[in-house]
């Protein structure tokens, strides 16, 4: 990563977004049998993607010790090497040692560790329910696995799977049983149920009693219809195929909308308010909209409170909860220090997104020009950089 900013000089960091890379079979080497066999394909295989095969083999050479000076180049610059823009050949990127390794390069205490995403989607939309809760399982396990060199500070994402809320339950008990640090969820309604349907209670109870924090992340909600794309004239993203993801320029302004629902729902229809203790993350999902989010709910709350007993009844208003409750990562590209002043010192934190290229070649430094430019205080740069992890992580 090179040098560290002075805002990193003696104090705690901690990163609220990574990513593994599982590589082809991953998920099968964690799953049963029928699992096995009923997984969808992933919708984007990057082995046989143009481009991409040459990396993959570099990294898998690399990974047998065959090339050490890339390793130790790697080593030298974590985040601003030009091979991460391909994350296979980064630094920890499949290999726990590495990961495990590579908190100490860059001076990072602990870090919350996402799947690489493609592969949720083997299981996550299946209509048959043994996939997914069995796929869900599987997942867990390969994210457990992932961090078990140092589960204290590589701290797993699980997937839990809404559509069956027995069935969701009992994955959510046994997945802190087994030690998930974090359930990610989509925010999508299931079988006509809203997000805060009543019969998810239960999971919202276990979950706060255990200080298992909810993740949203860029993936939890439906992406821009492909309708809206189609203008009628090719066109084609350049460097797409060897990028990460399938996020494209016209999802960029939208990733929140279902979120925004997602949180009026658990808003509004009380949960956060029956469960003060239940925390939520959003994760790679920007942080710019935050601020006219809580300032519509409020007004929504105001204006047609007078008529729905239910928003009566809450105890704060809206944006309160969100303070209260939700924790959120800005992407290093945007304003950190604008939406600091527009939603206090107690909602942000800091993020790499490391390995993949969203979370740019110096996060440390885009993230410390942005907050310097509006005088964050000391105070507000703990919260930034470790207080509001903490917060979120009940570490």
């Amino acid at each position: 990563m090179g040098a560290l900013s002075s805002h990193c000089d003696g104090r705690v960091i901690h990163d609220a977004d990574s990513h593994i890379l599982e590589n082809v079979g991953w998920m099968e080497s964690f799953a049963s049998k029928y699992v096995q066999e009923n997984l969808d394909p992933p919708f984007v295989d990057f082995s046989k993607v143009d481009g991409v095969q040459a990396f993959i083999k570099q990294a898998e050479k690399r990974l047998r010790g065959e090339d050490p000076e890339l390793t130790e180049r790697l080593k030298a610059n974590l985040l601003g090497d030009p091979l991460k823009i391909n994350m296979w050949a980064a630094y920890g990127a499949s290999d726990k040692v590495e990961r495990r390794d590579s908190l100490d390069l860059v001076g990072i205490s602990s870090q919350l560790v996402f799947p690489g995403l493609v592969f949720v989607s083997r299981f996550a939309k299946s209509k048959d329910l043994d996939v997914v809760y069995g796929g869900s399982e599987a997942h867990n396990r390969g994210m457990l696995e992932f961090c078990s060199e140092d589960p204290s500070r590589l701290l797993s994402v699980g997937y839990l799977s809404l559509k069956d809320p027995v069935r969701a339950l009992e994955s959510a008990k046994q997945s802190i049983k087994d030690g998930i640090k974090s359930l990610w969820i989509h925010t999508d309604a299931y079988e006509g149920r809203a997000p805060s349907h009543i019969d998810y209670d239960p999971i919202w109870a276990v979950m706060e009693e255990a200080g298992i924090p909810i993740s949203l992340h860029i993936g939890s909600g439906n992406k821009l219809p492909p309708a809206y794309s189609n203008t009628g004239v090719e066109r084609i993203l350049e460097g797409k195929a060897i990028n990460v993801e399938t996020t494209s320029p016209k999802d960029v302004p939208v990733l929140h909308h279902s979120i925004e629902r997602w949180l009026m729902c658990m808003i509004y229809d009380g949960v956060l308010e029956r469960f003060p203790k239940l925390k939520v993350g959003l994760i790679e999902l920007g942080a710019n909209w935050i601020p006219t989010c809580m300032f519509n709910l409020d007004i929504g709350a105001k204006e047609l409170g007078k008529f729905d007993p239910g928003l009566k009844k809450l105890s704060l208003k809206p944006s309160e909860y969100m303070l209260r409750q939700v924790r959120a990562t800005p992407f290093h590209f945007e304003d950190a220090g604008w939406i600091l002043r527009n939603v206090g010192k107690d909602m942000l934190m800091f993020n790499t997104d490391y390995p993949h290229p969203e979370g740019g070649k110096d996060p440390f430094g885009d993230f410390q020009r942005s907050l310097d430019a509006v005088n964050a205080s000391p105070e507000e740069l703990d919260g930034f950089y470790s207080k509001n992890f903490e917060f979120l992580m009940g570490l």
